[in-house]
């Protein structure tokens, strides 16, 4: 920044061409400076001979409604330079504007656009820097946490399907008839193989092979 401080933003503008980016610059004056900055600007346009026949700079102005905005927001601060003027009539224009200079500075209490001013606009500035990007940090965090929610959630809905799955696979099994085994062929048999055993009440009673007792007896069939 200049010392003592800022006289004027001048903000040039072509009578023959108004871009979308001269009527942004207010706005991002203001961004930079702070709203108070406006208050410092002229429009100054220039090739004003570019002009058409008897129009004037303000019936130019009034021809759009965003020139219009454009210089109400610099306080309705204008001027206009013919590109061919030079010699005398070029050093009385530039008196002119400051003339118009000194003029905004006073109606601004005789203060220019110091130092101290910008650095307020920047500890501002910086203070509403931080205070966006705690909050993108908080969004940012905030979408994780809800992607990881959801992750548990998807994996709690995939545990209880298989869970259900294999609940149906287990009734599905009991529906199923049982399978008997079938008994194991009997070692001996009654008509090949028996002994009698004087160890029970009654003698004529016949066991298979090897009887209660252990003993071994021919095969043959022992009658009472």
């Amino acid at each position: 920044m200049t010392s003592p401080g800022v006289h004027a933003f001048l903000i040039i503008v072509r009578v023959d061409r108004f871009t979308p980016e001269e009527k942004n610059t207010v706005d991002f004056i203001k961004k930079i400076f702070g709203d108070g900055a406006a208050k410092y600007c002229i429009v100054v346009f220039t090739r004003e001979d570019q002009l058409e026949e008897g129009q004037t700079i303000d019936d130019f102005i009034n021809s759009s409604d965003q020139l219009k905005e454009l210089v109400q927001c610099c306080g309705n601060h204008k001027f206009a330079i013919n590109n061919k003027l030079n010699g005398q009539p070029l050093k009385i224009k530039i008196d002119q504007l400051l003339r118009m200079i000194d003029q905004m500075v006073q109606s601004n209490r005789g203060k220019y656009y110091t130092n101290d001013m910008y650095q307020k606009i920047e500890r501002q500035r910086k203070r509403e820097q931080a205070r966006q990007e705690e909050e993108d940090r908080k969004k940012k965090k905030a979408y994780e946490e809800s992607l990881i929610s959801t992750g548990r959630e998807i994996g709690r809905q995939e545990a209880e399907e298989r869970e259900r799955e294999r609940q149906k696979e287990q009734k599905s099994r009991e529906k199923e008839p049982q399978k008997t085994e079938k008994p194991e062929k009997e070692q001996y048999s009654t008509r090949e193989k028996i002994c009698g055993c004087s160890c029970h009440k009654y003698p004529g009673v016949i066991h298979v092979v090897p009887c209660c007792s252990g003993t071994k007896f021919p095969f043959s069939l022992l009658g009472p």
